[in-house]
């Protein structure tokens, strides 16, 4: 639990930064590219590990969001299951949709998580 406390801490001071009056929007491939940076994350590499968080905690915000209104998430996944699958439906999309890694990455995320999670009508 301390481990993860650190690791939002990280991302949290990041973002902040990343915020500051130069920031730009993120592009889809910037995105991208953090989310492949799990393999030099898990053998402990600390800047892509801080690049892998960037990539999970930019996912799970956008999803957070949308969550009751574009999308609806399933109840009963826990944040690792739900990011790491977030990940995976990214990671998916984009093979099919290359064209868009160049413009803002919401415009590439926000539609790969609503066909991953539609709202159905009943809810």
């Amino acid at each position: 639990m301390e481990t993860m406390k650190k690791f939002i801490t990280i991302v949290l001071l990041l973002v902040i930064h990343k915020s500051g009056a130069y920031a730009t929007e993120e592009i889809g491939l910037e995105i991208l590219d953090t989310c492949l940076s799990e393999h030099k994350a898990m053998q402990g590499d600390p800047v892509n590990s801080v690049r892998y968080g960037l990539c999970l905690g930019y996912l799970k915000g956008v999803a957070d969001a949308l969550n009751g209104h574009a999308i609806c998430l399933p109840a009963g996944m826990d944040t690792v299951q739900l990011t790491q699958e977030l990940k995976l439906i990214f990671l998916d999309y984009v093979k099919g949709h290359q064209e868009q890694l160049y413009l803002p990455a919401k415009t590439t995320v926000i539609p790969a998580i609503q066909q991953a999670f539609p709202c159905n009508q009943h809810n």
